[in-house]
Order: structure tokens, then sequence, then C-alpha cells
């Protein structure tokens, strides 16, 4: 997808869903600034992460730590392979080799001070793509999830989470990490998840290192492990969804539980994962037949007596259910990664045969034809806007799937659309409910005219 015509289009009309803007993961020629620029980002969060004080009075050193980190993790990772492969080796030794590796990288600055040439070589560029990637895991594994982990388990709903986001750094961060251009597979952060503990605290024991062990009291330790990083991918899945959801519950059994294991998960990204979980579950829609229908809007809807529910499910499923006359659908959540979030779920589905999300947003861009419509939704809470305007949220829905092909197929949710609109068509031939403004208005000038006349005729009495 990253390589078509078609992406390169809807990167060119929405950079900034597309584009990175703080941490770039990419390899290409194109991205090579931006992956440059990054790194020293990449190298202040996962310094904080370690020390708990920011790396602005010591940015140098907090370079020369990730890139130490990198080598020692990208060594363990390989030892690890190759003892399961058959070659064992002592712990001892592959300590000494990651020690001499780490070295090798990053010589110590026996001096106190570093000639400019070698500060300008403080970063990844010029490694290999795999070493890259170790950068890149590190970042997440050290740097953003345990920070997110954190403001998920300090916070009682989503707004809480982003409060603790709330500076302009962290926002592109947070919006960087889902982009499309910036996935990486699960095993990679697996790997590092495995090691990075141990090389932390072997890495910052040594002399060069001394005044990064000297700010931090005790041991260096991970706030996951292999063994639950499904329930850090059940977390980050519940703040990245578009859909509301009062507080993450706990993980459905089975989903992402053996993340670890799971050769199959290995393969996947971050974005995959939030796909999955927002996606309706596995056979639901596959065997559903018909045609495409098309949603009446929001006020027309409510005219005919429809009303709008959430469905709490936080999966882009539409549910009609006649006898009460209410259509089932999850609450969209407009915050400031909404837009990032969608555009980039709906270029993951663009060259997918079923397209359940971006069908869920055609059926909102149906349903919202002005800013009218958006407030019968918000007031019926299927849509959460929070302090935006209704005009903001108006045009964010009709643009946002202005790239896929429509309508996208899930028939499911177009056989749930049709049964809505024959109700709507059904009770719109109902002449009191066609013209329900026009009889309530007629009804109200007669009843006034009934007490005027009554009155009347009360005072001459």
């Amino acid at each position: 997808m990253l390589k078509s015509t078609a992406y390169e289009r809807m990167r060119g009309e929405h950079p900034a869903e597309f584009a990175p803007a703080s941490v770039s993961f990419t390899h290409d020629a194109r991205s090579a600034i931006d992956r440059r620029n990054s790194f020293r980002v990449k190298a202040a969060l996962v310094y904080q992460a370690i020390t708990g004080h920011h790396a602005n009075d010591d940015m140098l050193r907090a370079n020369q730590l990730l890139l130490a980190l990198t080598k020692a993790c990208h060594s363990s990772i390989h030892a690890s392979k190759q003892e399961n492969a058959g070659n064992v080796r002592t712990e001892t030794v592959i300590k000494q080799e990651t020690e001499v590796d780490a070295q090798n990288a990053n010589p110590a600055d026996t001096n106190g001070s570093t000639p400019k040439e070698e500060k300008a070589e403080l970063i990844d560029e010029g490694w290999d793509e795999e070493h890259k990637r170790v950068v890149d895991s590190i970042f997440l594994v050290v740097g953003f999830l345990p920070r997110l982990m954190d403001a998920i388990n300090r916070s009682v709903d989503i707004e809480g989470v982003d409060e603790s986001f709330k500076s302009g750094l962290m926002h592109e961060i947070v919006t960087d990490v889902i982009k499309l251009e910036n996935q990486l597979p699960l095993k990679g952060l697996i790997d590092v998840t495995g090691v990075v503990e141990r090389v932390i605290n072997d890495t910052i024991g040594r002399k060069e290192f001394k005044n990064v062990k000297d700010s931090i009291s005790g041991e260096y330790k991970l706030a996951f492990s292999q063994g639950t990083f499904g329930n850090v991918i059940h977390s980050f899945c519940w703040y990245y969804s578009p859909f509301f959801s009062k507080k993450a519950p706990a993980p459905p059994e089975g989903m992402f539980k053996s993340v670890a294991t799971d050769a199959t998960m290995a393969t996947r990204t971050l974005l995959d994962c939030l796909h999955q979980s927002v996606a309706p579950a596995p056979g639901q829609g596959t065997r559903a037949t018909g045609r495409p229908s098309r949603m009446p809007a929001a006020r027309e809807l409510r005219r005919s007596g429809v009303r709008f529910q959430d469905s709490e499910r936080g999966r882009a499923e539409v549910e009609f259910r006649e006898q009460w006359k209410t259509v089932l659908l999850p609450a969209l959540v407009y915050d400031f990664k909404l837009a990032t979030v969608a555009r980039n779920l709906l270029a993951r589905e663009y060259e997918e045969q079923s397209k359940p999300v971006t069908r869920y947003f055609q059926m909102m861009n149906e349903l919202v034809e002005d800013a009218t419509d958006v407030r019968v939704l918000c007031r019926a809470g299927v849509v959460r806007r929070g302090s935006s305007g209704a005009q903001e949220v108006h045009e964010l829905i009709k643009n946002i799937d202005g790239h896929a092909t429509y309508p996208s197929v899930y028939m499911a949710m177009d056989r749930e659309i049709e049964k809505v609109k024959q109700y709507h068509d059904k009770r719109m031939k109902n002449f009191f409910v066609r013209n329900r403004p026009g009889v309530i208005w007629a009804s109200s000038v007669a009843a006034v005219s009934v007490v005027a006349i009554v009155a009347a005729r009360k005072k001459r009495g």
C-alpha cells in the first residue's frame, strides 16, 4: 500500500495525517532527513523513561545511551536466536560481546568532551535496517508504551489520558505512532521486550554512563514482559480506538493473549491490532448478501421516530432494532487524533476486499448532511465531540472517506442500513409523520385560536 499511487495521493492531500511529524520509523531516501531529526526525540524519551529526568541538559549523553542500548539489544537478541538454534553460549560470553559491540558504537568520552565531528555522528544514520528497527523498537518499548500504560492506569477515561499528552510534541508523537508509514512488526517489539531490561541495567552500569546510573535509585524495571505484552496491545487499542469506551476493559479471552508465541501475530503491527479490535469479530458478516443501501440523514430519521443509541461494543457494527425503533452503532470520539487514526485505518483497508471500518465512516457521511445532523447525533450520544463545534466535526466526517470506493463492501452493515431505510420510508408515507412540523404548527395555531375565541366570548359575557 505504501508504494501505491493511491497512498501517494492520500499523503499529498493530507500530509498531517500520513507523514510523520516528530518520530519517523521509515528508512527510505525520502524520509532520511526526518529520521535524522527524529533520533533526538527518540533518545530524549528513552532517557527520560530510564532516569525520570528530561534530557535537555544532557542530550549528547541521551544519544550515546540509545545507540549503546541498540547495539547491546541487537547482539543479545541474535545471541538468543543462536541459542535456540543450538549454538549454546554462556551468559558471561554474551554479556562480554554486547559490551564490546556497544563500546565500539560509542567510545567512552574519557576527557568529558566530544569533538564536533563525533557529536554529529551520534545518530543511527548509516546503520543497516536491522539496527534501525531495534532503535525504533526501543523507543516504543522503553520510551512510549510504558508512558502510555502509566497514563491509562492513572486515568478514569480517555480524556484523562489525553491530558497526560497535552504538550504539542507529545500530541505529534501520539499520532505519529499509529501512522501507516511508522508500523513495525510486533516480533521486533517482543524481542526487545525480552532483553531490554537486562541490557539497560548492564549498560548504565558501565563507567561512561555512571552519571546516568547515579541519577536513578535502584535498577531499571520495565513495566511489562513478553508474557504480558498482549495486555499492552489491548490498552493501546482501547486508547487509539475511534470509538468511545469509558475505561479499558479486561482483554477478551484469546485476543492478543498469545502474541509472544503466535507466528501469525509476529508479522502484524500495532495498526493491524487496532484494526482487529474495531472491526467486527471474524466470521460476522462474511456470509451476508444483498446490495448496498444508503442511510437517511440523522434529522430525517429523527423525524420518522428513529432513535440512536451507543452499542457500547466498540466495533464498526450497526444494528437496527425495529421493536425499539433504535439504531445501535458505536459512538465516534472526536479528539486530536481521530483524523489520523481514521484515515490510516481506511488506508490500511484500501486494498482489502472487506472494508467494515471504511463502510462505517461512509455511513456516518450519509447520516451527516450538515451541522444539524451532528447535533442530533451528539444529543443521542453516538458522537462525542468534547468542546469541538458541530461544524468542525461535520467537516471531518464529510471528508474522511474521500479516497474510498463508494460504497465500500461490507454487506452485513448494508443489510442493517436497508432495514432502517425501509422503516423510515414506511413511516414517511404517513401524512402526519411526513408533515410533522407543519402539522404541529397548524395544531398550535388552531389551539391558540380556540383559546382566543373562548376568551372573547367570556369577555362579552
